[in-house]
């Protein structure tokens, strides 16, 4: 009988080898559910000593289950699917990722950026079909002085304020939880006022976890502080952003347009079937990708080496590296 017991609530790749091969040396089994609702899954992980969660939400009712587990990962970076509250009150400590796909995420804002700004996806579209006509990307900014706003500076949002250096564009920020050295390291203008920051942008991306604060940022009355002529960029969460406000918006032109790699609803109503598009994306001044921002061939790979490791790292007695409910640790002994 194993020593240890790590289970894991869904994957979606083909394997635990990678898990396996870091969690062997000290006799954890680790055991993929059969599947079923959440509740179903969470009930197969009675006797677990560790939690791999991936899309399975985890509410009071379903941390319940788990009666023997101490620990939690989350195989992400987002922890909102996550009860911190009652994990808490379990003493189960909750850990994600949050060092996982940072250069994808920034490099696909960057992309998301000069796509929504230069139409590539429309020259493109417009060439395929027969056409050459350059000026359905009219008006097309020059990025030089231009503005650029960051809702969040944490280590995704300072990889897309590097990336943007080299433009010559002006990157201002907004971060309450960060020193000011950080900024003036990163070369960005720190903003203490976000209504500002949303006046001043002529491109802002979100860079924020998703949290109570953060829930609909993006709303009626802050697009309206916007400019007409900025660009709204999102490759965060999708509940960050009131989508009917922003359907207004970009329909009214009361900003330029928006670029969206996260939806409130994933996929949105629309894509399921494939009948009719989604709203949003029905608007020519919008673009969507679906959640890929994280992809690349070796970001999954590295996901679960840091998941399996954080899990060894606490089964052999280490304090985790990346706790999200702190105030858990004082039930433990590192």
């Amino acid at each position: 009988m194993s020593k240890f017991k790590v289970f894991a609530t869904d994957i979606t790749w083909p394997d635990l080898e990678i898990e396996k091969s870091i969690l062997k040396d000290i006799d954890a089994d680790v055991i993929l559910s059969k599947g079923g609702s959440p509740e179903e899954i969470c009930m197969q992980g009675e006797d677990a000593d560790a939690i791999m969660a991936l899309f399975t939400p985890m509410s009071r009712k379903n941390l319940s289950y788990f009666k023997n587990a101490k620990i939690l990962l989350r195989t992400g970076i987002g922890t909102n699917s996550v009860d911190l509250d009652a994990a808490t009150d379990m003493g189960i400590i909750v850990c994600n990722v949050p060092d996982y796909c940072q250069e994808e995420v920034a490099d696909h804002t960057i992309a998301l950026f000069l796509d929504i700004t230069r139409k590539i996806v429309e020259l493109v579209n417009q060439t395929r079909s027969g056409g050459w006509d350059m000026s359905i990307a009219d008006p097309v900014p020059r990025y030089r002085n231009k503005v650029f706003a960051l809702a969040g500076c944490g280590g995704i949002g300072r990889m897309v304020a590097n990336r943007l250096h080299p433009f010559g564009i002006k990157v201002i920020g907004y971060d309450p939880y960060l020193p000011e050295e950080v900024f003036e390291k990163n070369g960005i203008i720190r903003y203490d006022d976000l209504d500002k920051l949303f006046a001043d942008a002529d491109f802002l991306s979100l860079h924020m976890p998703l949290t109570q604060e953060s829930t609909n940022l993006v709303n009626e009355r802050t697009l309206s502080l916007m400019k007409p002529t900025a660009y709204l960029i999102n490759t965060a969460r999708g509940p960050m952003v009131d989508e009917e406000a922003l359907y207004n918006a970009c329909q009214q032109k009361k900003i330029a347009g928006a670029a969206l790699d996260v939806t409130i609803a994933e996929p949105p109503a629309g894509h399921t079937k494939f009948i009719e598009k989604p709203k949003l994306a029905s608007l020519s001044n919008v673009i969507i990708t679906p959640h890929a921002a994280w992809n690349s061939e070796d970001a999954i790979p590295e996901l679960r080496v840091k998941v399996a490791s954080e899990i060894r790292r606490f089964l052999v007695g280490e304090k985790p590296l990346n706790v999200v409910n702190k105030s858990v640790l004082e039930k433990f002994n590192f």
